[in-house]
């Protein structure tokens, strides 16, 4: 059976093509599969191992407490994306739980399906070796890795656009009207999951109304049926404002922020950790090497193949680029807000390393991102400096307060810690003007960091214990007597603790 044949046509087709690509024990078909495997071997054996971040914490504990009907309401509240992922993952937990398994092995099953939808992608576009190729490059992508391993909708997204771009494909290519209604449906789905879908959408879109004129009207309709019925929801999300923050770093900085986490993942601002650029230097130039390839050995009709995957890639980063450009209040610019823009680059790459004339440079260029990317996933799978901050084993280390207590850390780590705690904390800000009372106050930071000013605690209190957890480091202060001091909330948010911004919790505590 030929490799290109696989996955075309129905469901019931799709099944009989694996059916008898396993009896005839096509080479190609045991690649996928064994690629397959590996990128579920990646995504799962560690999947429960890191604490849940500042982000899954909002989708465990605000959106999926409750309710379907509660879920649903507080996608309009608290979230700036369409509902669809929350929808499935609710429906999701009720088998699993909301632990940290559980709950992400919804993303990782969409991350290891994306693998054998990039090989069809290659395979339809340029046969078997891109297939491939394509398939490798997605399996140990360290970006596709980290959100394959995250509570929220990131894996979700790049599985369903990378199924809308299969079936564009189809359509382009000349076929039938299912495909291009396939095609309008899964953009549906996918605008469905996030809005930055839409890019995509688009650039695919125009390549199916220029190529298919009134043949793409079907799809077309399907994905403007789904756009309708998400601009309420979309008006009053962008209303609250929860996407603002966004704007507070350059244009620039997250665009060369998103270069160095397409091919090395979170290893930055998301951790809070500074960014790592010279770990990313080797891979993105192994990458633009292989998109090189495309204009100097390429031929035409790879080159013309490797054109859809380029546009819809680069669309999807450049429309919303130049939307923050010249229009004020619309910079949603963000490395996992652009991350549809991966699965067909790396397609495009794999077309580049394996077209005819590229011989041994495009083979060697390809094994050396495969190895470079596996040896990344590999390390960032280990070794926690790349990983989310454990928060869990710093809860199980403060322990329930046994009086009045302060916790000060980084911001985004309020949320996860008071969620591990489970001890009734609080997040409270300076602005709301209370006078906190406490006899203990504690400091988390990333690593050792200095000893906090004396103008920061006040009279009365000592340092009594400091340990490491890890990456994270605990300092302990305590009144001397039984006494409680005012606290001084304004202040210790300036604290050093090798965190962009200071939080602070408040546990077994009530207002002076």
């Amino acid at each position: 059976m030929e490799a290109a044949t696989l996955g075309r046509g129905g469901v019931a087709a799709y099944v009989q093509s694996l059916t008898e690509a396993a009896r005839e024990r096509s080479r190609a078909f045991w690649i996928v599969a064994g690629l397959t495997t590996v990128a579920a071997l990646l995504r799962f054996l560690t999947l429960g191992a890191q604490s849940y971040h500042h982000d899954e914490i909002v989708t465990a504990s605000r959106v999926l407490s409750g309710s379907f009907g509660h879920a649903m309401d507080a996608v309009g509240f608290s979230e700036s994306s369409p509902p669809l992922y929350y929808a499935v993952a609710w429906a999701w937990t009720q088998l699993t739980g909301t632990g940290e398994f559980g709950l992400r092995s919804l993303s990782a099953l969409a991350g290891v399906a994306t693998v054998p939808v990039a090989y069809l992608i290659g395979t339809e576009l340029r046969g078997r070796r891109a297939g491939l190729m394509a398939a490798a490059l997605v399996a140990v992508n360290p970006m596709l890795l980290w959100y394959s391993q995250e509570a929220r909708a990131y894996s979700l997204l790049v599985a369903l656009c990378a199924v809308s771009l299969l079936y564009c494909v189809r359509a382009l290519q000349g076929g039938e009207r299912r495909d291009v209604t396939a095609w309008g449906v899964v953009s549906g789905l996918a605008l469905a999951t996030h809005y930055f879908a839409i890019f995509p959408i688009a650039a695919e879109a125009l390549l199916l109304v220029r190529r298919r004129g009134r043949a793409g009207w079907p799809g077309l309709a399907a994905v403007g049926v789904a756009a309708l019925l998400l601009a309420p929801l979309a008006i009053r999300q962008a209303a609250a404002g929860h996407a603002e923050w966004i704007g507070n770093f350059t244009l620039g900085h997250r665009l060369w922020e998103t270069a160095a986490t397409f091919v090395i993942g979170e290893t930055g601002d998301v951790i809070g950790r500074t960014e790592h650029p010279p770990l990313a230097f080797l891979p993105l130039a192994l990458a633009l090497a292989g998109l090189a390839l495309l204009a100097l050995r390429a031929d035409r009709a790879e080159r013309r193949s490797a054109s859809v995957p380029l546009i819809v890639g680069l669309a999807t980063i450049a429309i919303p680029v130049g939307l923050a450009i010249v229009a004020s209040g619309k910079d949603y610019v963000l490395a996992r807000n652009l991350i549809p823009a991966l699965v067909p680059l790396l397609v495009a790459v794999a077309i580049g390393t394996t077209a005819r004339r590229a011989g041994r440079l495009g083979k060697l260029l390809g094994a050396g991102l495969l190895a470079y990317s596996l040896g990344f996933c590999v390390w960032a799978s280990v070794s926690p400096d790349l990983q989310r901050p454990d928060w869990n084993a710093v809860a199980a280390r403060l322990g329930e307060p046994q009086a009045p207590r302060a916790t000060v850390t980084w911001t985004l780590g309020e949320a996860p810690l008071r969620y591990y705690l489970s001890s009734g904390a609080i997040q409270v800000k300076a602005s709301e003007g209370y006078d906190w009372l406490v006899h203990e106050v504690e400091f988390v930071s990333d690593g050792r960091a200095p000893r906090p000013a004396r103008h920061l605690l006040g009279p009365g209190f000592r340092e009594s214990a400091h340990e490491d957890t890890g990456r994270l480091f605990i300092r302990r202060y305590r009144m001397r007597g039984p006494g409680l001091a005012p606290l001084r909330l304004g202040s210790l948010r300036h604290a050093r603790l090798n965190f962009r911004s200071n939080g602070v919790l408040l546990d077994g505590i009530g207002p002076g």
